[in-house]
């Protein structure tokens, strides 16, 4: 598996989330924060999916975006963000070597 395809499994799930919350009635979808979660996850994808290899914004995207939804949601605001964070974790794990150092965080701890 590249960065393209967790990015995309991201979305795959992401997306039907929030459009599925988004038919709710309005109270309903005022009680359910985890579209509000999900959408900044993946708000800059545009961004990632345009190069096969790791770019810095990729690395921003990991300092930034994935380190807030890791320190701000948690799985009961949010269905997907035990497997949100698997997939987080899987792109810290391709990071190459010589950009591990502009890495500001250890990435999720399990």
């Amino acid at each position: 598996m590249d960065k393209s395809e967790v990015y995309l499994d991201m979305l795959f799930w992401s997306l039907p989330h929030i459009r599925n919350i988004a038919t709710h009635n309005p109270l309903a979808r005022l009680k359910d924060r985890s579209t509000y979660y999900e959408s900044e996850l993946v708000c800059q994808f545009h961004l990632l999916l345009k190069y096969k290899s790791f770019t810095k914004n990729d690395i921003s995207f990991l300092n930034s975006r994935a380190r807030w939804y890791y320190e701000n949601c948690d799985k009961n605001k949010s269905i997907l963000y035990p497997s949100q964070v698997k997939r987080i974790s899987l792109l810290f794990a391709m990071v190459p070597e010589e950009m591990k150092g502009l890495l500001e965080w250890n990435g999720p701890c399990c």
